[in-house]
């Protein structure tokens, strides 16, 4: 029987939560697997051999980095789950802003911590990683596309089109529009768009669609209304450490409008 295990690193367990609350799903998995290790849902703490792990969190403590260094070592396929686990997440957003020793006085007032702490990295800047699943939370039926799928022994793919093609299919007026910030136009569907479809814009938590358009995204926000340090700050914000200011055009350094 294949065995699955569900890993936690540093985050707020909102993915593992997500994955709770595909009861009737989990329970045709779990018919063909083994729920091998759990720790949010099981009394279990000691690291098994695995056929698949699911990590969410990102590797922000040197605990954090042992055990999923254990987790690849004892697992055959990894996946990333949520932006945490995938880009670093919304702790990671300030990551080259400042030093952690200015980030830990900040928080902690130049208290010694503990604990030893890095800047929150995703996944795959630690170990190897085989698939992502982005979000926040994860998409529950990208989670279970996935593992079954790989039950079935046939490989995840996931287009990387961005959140208005999801708009389109589901005839949602478009924000942008309506003069709402919306970040559909670089970043990656795959969650059904439920925010545009409530009259919220796009907050980009999925990360990128293929080819983002960044330079023209942020002329778009401004003209909407934003600063450009804020909608700079805005893209930020789940992208952690994929988002690169110095790899946008004029609109980045001020020169654009």
């Amino acid at each position: 029987m294949v065995r699955i295990g569900i890993v936690g690193l540093t985050g707020c367990s909102g993915c593992q939560c997500e994955i709770l609350n595909c009861e009737e799903a989990l329970s045709k998995i779990l018919q063909r697997a083994e729920l091998a290790f759990f720790p949010l849902a099981k009394d279990d703490h000691t690291v098994p051999e695995l056929d698949l792990a699911l990590v969410e969190g990102s590797v922000s403590t040197e605990l954090d980095e042992e055990k999923v260094k254990e987790v690849r070592k004892k697992s055959k396929v990894v996946v990333a789950v949520g932006s945490c686990a995938c880009y670093g997440g919304v702790q990671a957003q300030r990551n080259d802003e400042a030093s952690l020793k200015e980030m830990l006085e900040a928080v902690y007032g130049g208290e010694k911590l503990f604990l030893k702490v890095f800047k929150p990295r995703p996944v795959s800047e630690v170990v190897r990683v085989d698939y992502e699943l982005p979000g926040c939370p994860l998409d529950k039926r990208q989670f279970i596309y996935t593992v079954a799928s790989l039950l079935n022994g046939v490989k995840p793919f996931f287009p990387k089109i961005p959140v208005c093609h999801e708009c389109k299919l589901s005839e949602t007026e478009c924000l942008t529009l309506k003069g709402i910030t919306c970040q559909g136009p670089v970043s990656f569907a795959g969650c059904g768009a439920p925010c545009t479809a409530s009259g919220i814009g796009c907050q980009g938590c999925r990360g990128n669609c293929d080819f983002p358009n960044f330079d023209e995204m942020v002329k778009l926000l401004t003209e909407r209304g934003l600063k450009r340090s804020d909608a700079l700050k805005f893209l930020k914000v789940f992208r952690g450490k994929t988002f690169n200011t110095e790899k946008l055009g004029s609109y980045a350094d001020g020169k654009g409008a």
